[in-house]
């Protein structure tokens, strides 16, 4: 049985991937594919790449306040978006175990949007990092990131939980960390948040169209929704929030008797 993951966009909310990742490391459920929008394309490159979950849960809780200077760099005010995205992109080549696709431990597609042509773009060959940087490009937050002459966005404008990519798995799992709002009538948003919160809007509706697709074994909706889509210092409260969610998904993967046999990552 070829078991296909999709990790979908979500900001910080995509760390709840991860609490999923470490379900099918527990069982010995090897991934034979694997796709991922945004936040998904970082954190499944990294497991496509031969990390464990546990390591990347690692990675992930790890970073602290006084890291932020490391992994932002701001644009100035005419720029396109509000970060240049150079030092995020360092980081995850500096922690990234490969360079290319054709280097993974399994098969990876990660999808951006073509701002220009209004249409998606999946990469599964060559450099693993621009792919990456294009895909986690949120419109507004990110600058936007130029491949091959075509100005990219972020992976979610389009798929927000790419299952269509993973290609012929015969047991298809999405997971969808938009996350459901949780309105609070008294605070009034502010101008990154009501960027992103339309953003989200966007994914919501998107995928509400295509939960119902058959070719999903599968659909996960974590419980996410009071974080935000910055919430990159929460990490640990985030996999703690996930933390039933994932254990009902371990159920119900035993339930269902699906396949145990292929090797761990590492």
């Amino acid at each position: 049985m070829k078991v296909g993951i999709a990790l979908g966009s979500g900001g910080a909310r995509g760390i709840a991937h991860i609490a999923y990742l470490e379900v099918l490391d527990q069982l010995r459920i090897g991934v034979a594919r694997i796709s991922g929008s945004s936040m998904g394309a970082l954190v499944g490159a990294f497991y496509a790449a031969g990390m464990s979950a546990a390591r990347i849960r690692d990675l992930t809780t790890g970073i602290g306040l006084r890291d932020i200077p490391k992994l932002l760099d701001l644009s100035g005010p005419r720029d396109s978006g509000i970060v240049k995205g150079h030092k995020i992109e360092n980081w995850i080549a500096d922690n990234l175990p490969v360079k290319r696709f054709e280097e993974l431990r399994m098969p990876l597609r990660i999808v951006a949007t073509d701002f220009w042509r209004r249409e998606q773009v999946v990469f599964e060959s060559g450099e693993l990092v621009p792919a990456i940087r294009a895909s986690i490009s949120i419109p507004g937050l990110f600058e936007p990131y130029i491949i091959d002459g075509r100005l990219l966005v972020d992976g979610g404008v389009v798929n927000p939980v790419p299952f269509d990519q993973l290609g012929e798995a015969d047991f298809a799992v999405g997971v969808d960390v938009g996350g459901d709002s949780d309105p609070e009538e008294s605070r009034d948003p502010g101008r990154i948040e009501i960027l992103l919160g339309a953003y989200a809007i966007m994914g919501k509706i998107i995928m509400e169209q295509r939960a119902a697709d058959r070719r999903l074994a599968m659909y996960l909706r974590p419980p996410v929704g009071r974080f935000r889509t910055l919430d990159f210092l929460k990490a640990k409260e985030i996999l703690d929030a996930v933390r039933d969610d994932a254990e009902a998904f371990r159920l119900e993967l035993m339930r269902r008797k699906v396949d145990q046999k292929a090797r761990l990552p590492v």
